[in-house]
């Protein structure tokens, strides 16, 4: 680039430069990001305990006394656990699934149920295998496996 002799001239070059310089527009600032907002913790459902309470002797049968505390809610419509009873050295003796609902929210219910052709002081332990339904009159409660607890005052221990 040829540039013109003399300082009058190289001054109007210079200034001309400088204002073409300060037309072009600054690049924009960046913007900060927002901060994210703070989201609550998760609420951490409470548990809804399973007890078995009572193994009694009827007639052929082998009644299961269930004792089911549902303190934080939702009201359950729909509960339904599949059990595997073992015997003392721990075999399976039988399989069976009880419906226990419904069971309110913030109440204890008292659940039983008879098993036919099962000896009551044969059982040694009780497993919740699984929970096969579990859910309010809006849907399915997620997690409703997770929220069982399971206890037992008799010799015979419930577990998951």
């Amino acid at each position: 680039m040829n540039f013109p002799t003399g300082s009058l001239a190289c001054a109007a070059f210079c200034l001309a430069s400088f204002a073409a310089a300060a037309q072009t527009p600054a690049p924009a600032a960046e913007t900060p990001a927002p901060a994210p907002v703070a989201q609550p913790a998760p609420a951490v459902a409470e548990p809804i305990t399973v007890e078995l309470n009572k193994l009694e002797p009827q007639a052929g049968a082998c009644r299961v006394y269930l004792v089911i505390a549902n303190p934080g809610g939702p009201d359950i419509t729909d509960l339904k656990l599949d059990f595997i009873l073992f015997n003392q050295d721990q075999v399976i003796e039988k399989r069976v699934a009880a419906s226990l609902a419904p069971v309110a929210s913030g109440k204890t219910t008292v659940k039983l149920f008879d098993i036919d052709g099962q000896d009551c002081g044969r059982i040694g332990s009780v497993l919740i295998n699984d929970v096969m339904s579990c859910g309010t009159a809006e849907g399915a409660i997620a997690d409703c496996a997770k929220r069982i607890t399971p206890s037992s005052r008799t010799a015979a221990k419930l577990f998951k």
